[in-house]
């Protein structure tokens, strides 16, 4: 039988019936054994495995939760808008208004590009670039400054005064100052 390095100095065996050899951790796996602590199954996917930028941001305590929820409205807009993907509920977007009549896919579509558009105006080209680029790409700051060929913490700012002012813009409530932590 054929071995060969797998990395760090292991070594496995190579050929077509060892491929098909049932193992301990194979059998276990299959099976779904239960983590005793938090009762979920071994592999079992538990949600979003990455979060986006903006949440992590958010978690550390670096921006408010009125800087957070502007972005997450503005990414909201994106996703409708510009991806084109649906709510849900199936209940509009805030922000978006309906005539009263039934509306279309394209109509909310529609609706939801022109306040994507509008929140972008008003942030300028500059600081629309960095806000769009993190909340709704969801590029890291580093990559980013790093693509501007600036500083982190310089992008870190304007980030942070595109979230002000995007919030004014939705005319979200509350205070600037990151959450306690």
């Amino acid at each position: 039988m054929a071995r060969h390095r797998i990395g760090r100095g292991r070594t496995a065996a190579a050929g077509p019936q060892d491929a098909a050899r049932e193992t301990p951790e194979r059998a276990r796996h299959a099976a779904g054994i239960i983590d005793r602590p938090t009762g979920t199954a071994i592999g079992a996917p538990v949600g979003r495995l990455v979060q986006s930028p903006l949440d992590r941001l958010a978690a550390r305590g670096t921006i408010s939760p009125r800087m957070h929820s502007a972005g997450q409205r503005l990414r909201g807009q994106f996703e409708i808008g510009v991806l084109g993907t649906r709510d849900r509920d199936g209940e509009l977007p805030p922000g978006i208004h309906g005539t009263g009549a039934v509306l279309t896919p394209s109509e909310v579509q529609l609706g939801a590009i022109r306040a994507y558009k509008a929140a972008l105006r008003c942030l300028g080209a500059h600081v629309g670039a960095v806000v769009e680029a993190v909340c709704c790409h969801e590029q890291d700051i580093t990559v980013v400054a790093a693509r501007q060929g600036r500083h982190r913490h310089r992008v870190m700012g304007v980030l942070e005064d595109g979230l002000k002012t995007l919030a004014d813009h939705y005319r979200l409530t509350g205070r600037d100052d990151p959450a306690p932590g």
